[in-house]
């Protein structure tokens, strides 16, 4: 299987997620940006607001899609959903070929079960070590 790792991130831990898991299977990892200024207290109320109400945002794809089975899609949890750049880069995407990885300090999404594979990293868990163990046996096996 030819997986690939796709990831957004608005503190970083995200993208140490997706390296990670990237590492361990040994694929490329692609970063996913938008074009909004989500820093500090106004762009995290602000980030909140767009992913409640599913406001779009201007994605880049930083690498090629191209040839891959499956992706791995990791992203940060803003108000019980994905981030909105995760949001408008999944909407034309065949969700079950997605395993998604989310990163939270204590909540995970609604509508898991709409996806190939969902796992939550909740940070008040400790649970980052066995959640990607666990995902990357999965694809292992």
């Amino acid at each position: 299987m030819n997986y690939k790792v796709v990831y957004f991130s608005r503190t970083g831990v995200s993208e140490k997620v997706a390296k990670k898991i990237a590492e361990k299977l040994d694929c490329e990892v692609i970063e996913i940006t938008d074009d909004m200024n989500w820093k500090g207290p106004i762009g995290f109320v602000k980030g909140g607001m767009y992913a409640t109400q599913n406001k779009p945002v201007n994605i880049t794809v930083h690498g090629e899609l191209a040839a891959t089975d499956e992706l791995i899609v990791v992203s940060p949890v803003w108000a019980n959903r994905v981030a909105p750049a995760i949001t408008v880069f999944l909407e034309k995407r065949d969700l079950k070929t997605i395993h998604l990885v989310t990163t939270s300090k204590g909540s995970t999404i609604n509508n898991q079960s709409d996806y190939k594979t969902a796992h939550a990293i909740i940070e008040k868990d400790n649970n980052e070590t066995a959640v990607i163990t666990e995902l990357i046996n999965l694809l292992e096996s």
